[in-house]
């Protein structure tokens, strides 16, 4: 299985169709919203695209969201759940990552890309959507095997059309 990874994409709705939209491109299943989705719109959008294959978790940013939680798939942090056999912790805010008590925990907020294994648990950061802090545009695609994970972190700078991609695999143990 192959699942999206986006976060903070704040205002940005342009970049947030971008990410969405070259996800989808690249086959992604599932997309996964690390918080600060600030615009409806950016939900609207992931409903059209993924309809009920996407989950997001509310951020710091996202408070007048809350009167719409009902409407979209939204939660509040830290929200556990299974997907592709695994069990997942899906966050806004870094603290919520101890305990390491699933095998993948997907956080936002730092607008930092971490892409990390320990050997049980796979940690990321999709970095940020809206590109406000390091001037690009970043998400990321999980691929989901029986022995392995492959993480490619898609980037794009800011003004280019052109994404670029880096990849990690991971043994699982």
């Amino acid at each position: 299985m192959r699942v999206g990874i986006i976060s903070d994409t704040h205002k940005k709705v342009g970049r947030a169709k971008k990410a969405i939209d070259l996800l989808k491109e690249k086959g992604c299943e599932w997309i996964i919203h690390a918080g600060d989705i600030v615009k409806v719109e950016i939900l609207d959008y992931l409903e059209e695209v993924y309809k009920n294959r996407y989950i997001a978790v509310l951020g710091n940013n996202d408070y007048h969201l809350y009167e719409v939680v009902d409407k979209y798939h939204l939660v509040t942090e830290p929200y556990y759940f299974k997907l592709a056999s695994l069990t997942w912790k899906l966050m806004h805010y870094p603290k919520y990552i101890f305990p390491l008590d699933t095998e993948i925990i997907v956080y936002g907020h730092t607008h930092d890309v971490d892409i990390s294994f320990n050997g049980k648990n796979l940690i990321i950061n999709p970095g940020e959507v809206c590109a406000r802090d390091h001037g690009f545009s970043t998400c990321v695609s999980l691929d989901i095997e029986e022995n392995k994970y492959i993480v490619t972190l898609f980037y794009r700078k800011i003004g280019e059309s052109e994404w670029k991609s880096k990849v990690k695999e991971f043994i699982k143990v």
